[in-house]
């Protein structure tokens, strides 16, 4: 990350109105100036966790409040869960998006994962996608999934971190990527970040869950956390999602956000073809010919009638 000036630190967790603030080897807890609530504009909060913020400092030279947000380089952001409208930034200033995806408990979920593609597509964020449980594979899936990703030009790493069947230079590539970025891992909970994490990072620590009755994961990560690495690079662990919807997105953008069909757009019939049910739809061809993935469509049909719907 940038080095930064003595009255400036990195925002490594928010919690609630305090944030947790790195200044060099120091972490300090920091409220938030009321101006940034009055001046956050669409955002859910006025600061999210990789933020270079400017702090102020009180007569006798302490920290004070976060005074100002820096400028950012990038973010992986989303559209607020439930009724809530408003821009939830996940991270700020990464280098990495990692979508985490188990192939099974929990099962493999293609809307979740592109949906996180195509946010980082829009923010041209490179991104990779780390499948994790391979040593569960019973039925060739994680073959599957690797190999379509793969044609679309994202590298996957298949992992298996159980005793005994460790992936070995998997995991080492791994490591050797997320040491040479700063990245956001992000995916369903249960799909093992934390235990992928710990087993890459030695030393790592971080708490590991397990599946629920109904195998769907618990949050064992409650917040995200930039975590500084020994040997270089930086994470940011988040908390499971379920869903991920775009924010402020116009639903006939979305093709621009999925590799494979921006490339199609001209073999429509119409102009404002919206691929999903027109007649002479090129997309529409392309899929029913194996051009594209059915499951790629699906997420692609999923995302713009929810970006449809919410009228952003």
């Amino acid at each position: 990350m940038t080095e930064l000036a003595e009255d400036t630190g990195i925002v490594l967790r928010v919690d609630a109105k305090i944030c947790h603030v790195g200044i060099g080897d120091e972490e300090i807890q920091v409220p938030l100036a009321g101006k940034l609530f009055e001046n956050r504009g669409r955002e859910k909060r006025p600061v999210a966790v990789g933020d270079r913020v400017r702090l102020s400092r009180s007569g006798d030279g302490d920290y004070g409040a976060i005074d100002e947000v820096l400028p950012r380089t990038s973010k992986l952001a989303r559209r607020g869960a439930g009724e809530d409208a408003r821009e939830q930034v996940i991270a700020a200033n990464v280098s990495l998006v990692l979508v985490v995806a188990a192939v099974r408990e929990p099962e493999f979920q293609p809307s979740l994962v592109d949906g996180v593609l195509a946010a980082a597509e829009r923010q041209e964020l490179p991104a990779a996608i780390a499948l994790t449980k391979v040593d569960r594979d019973r039925k060739g899936i994680a073959q599957r999934w690797t190999d379509l990703y793969r044609r679309l030009g994202y590298e996957v790493f298949p992992t298996s971190v159980t005793p005994g069947h460790e992936t070995t230079e998997s995991l080492a590539a791994l490591e050797r990527t997320i040491h040479a970025n700063v990245t956001v891992l992000t995916g369903l909970s249960g799909v093992g970040k934390s235990s992928l994490l710990n087993t890459i990072i030695p030393g790592l620590d971080l708490r590991v869950g397990s599946l629920g009755r109904v195998r769907q994961g618990k949050h064992t990560t409650t917040h995200t956390r930039l975590i500084p690495l020994p040997g270089g690079g930086h994470v940011l662990d988040t908390p499971g999602i379920r869903t991920f919807t775009l924010f402020a997105t116009d639903p006939t953008e979305l093709t621009f956000y999925f590799r494979e069909l921006k490339e199609l757009r001209d073999r429509c019939a119409f102009r404002n073809c919206t691929h999903l049910d027109e007649p002479d739809c090129g997309v529409v061809a392309a899929v029913e010919a194996g051009e594209v993935a059915p499951s790629r469509w699906a997420s692609y049909r999923q995302l713009y009638l929810g970006l449809a719907k919410s009228g952003d």
